[in-house]
């Protein structure tokens, strides 16, 4: 213990600062490896999950498999939309320190946005919402409706605020949420008109693998862009001590 307050004390001793850089360098390798490798290990621990009685081995495959609520691949979707929100937040106050504006609003909206959907991410309320039509057809599925129409919502609310950003920017935003959406909705969609017809076999769990994949590819993009759009802005953050306060 002695030793850990001599070292904090000759940090604090030391002149100058002390930089700890984000990069999206290892954000780029998530996308080009790592998601690709969690969709391989997710398909065949499903095979395992299908084949084995074994509950150690069934366990096990169910902390992998990128379709379960209660994976690792979900509890780092939930951290990268979360990490999204910070991002966010951040570049609102950058935004608006540069340039006051209404529509700098829109980047605490997406903010709020990425923490409900983390949280949906881990309390999977959206498979709880019913079918509003094609109930035969969407069964487990029906929330996809639901979620074009809020969808649609939001990206004609959001028009001005994306006309108002740099055109690469914009793109790069519409990318991220393409993708996500993609995979949240359409190949979601296309997995539950299948397994209501056809039931949940392995091309089920493919597609599932595919959804999964595309939405952790789309939020890492986000984090790319935000963090990389942070950067241009030569945002450089401080922590301070509240003055006047003593620590405890």
């Amino acid at each position: 213990m002695r030793d850990e307050a001599n070292d904090l004390q000759q940090v604090l001793e030391r002149p100058g600062e002390t930089e700890l850089p984000l990069s999206s360098k290892y954000l780029w390798q998530l996308i080009y490896y790592g998601i690709p490798a969690m969709a391989v290990i997710s398909i065949v621990m499903t095979e395992v999950k299908a084949r084995s009685e074994n509950t150690i081995l069934i366990e096990i495959g169910d902390r992998f498999i990128l379709n379960n609520e209660l994976s690792i691949p979900t509890v780092l979707s939930f951290l990268l939309m979360v990490m999204a929100a910070q991002l966010a937040v951040l570049t609102y106050f950058v935004c608006q320190k540069n340039k006051r504006s209404a529509l700098n609003l829109n980047w605490l909206l997406a903010a709020a946005a990425l923490v409900a959907m983390a949280f949906d991410e881990v309390a999977q309320l959206h498979e709880r919402v019913p079918a509003p039509v094609f109930r035969e057809y969407f069964l487990d599925h029906g929330w996809i409706f639901a979620g074009l129409m809020l969808l649609g919502a939001l990206a004609i609310f959001c028009i001005p605020f994306m006309l108002s950003l740099p055109r690469y920017l914009a793109k790069q935003l519409f990318t991220a949420f393409a993708i996500f959406f993609f995979g949240a909705i359409v190949l979601e969609g296309i997995g539950g008109f299948y397994a209501t017809r056809a039931g949940k076999d392995a091309f089920y769990y493919f597609m599932t693998t595919l959804e999964e994949s595309a939405e952790l590819v789309g939020i890492t993009y986000l984090n790319v862009v935000l963090i990389e759009y942070v950067s241009k802005l030569r945002l450089v953050l401080r922590f301070e001590e509240a003055p006047g306060r003593k620590p405890w």
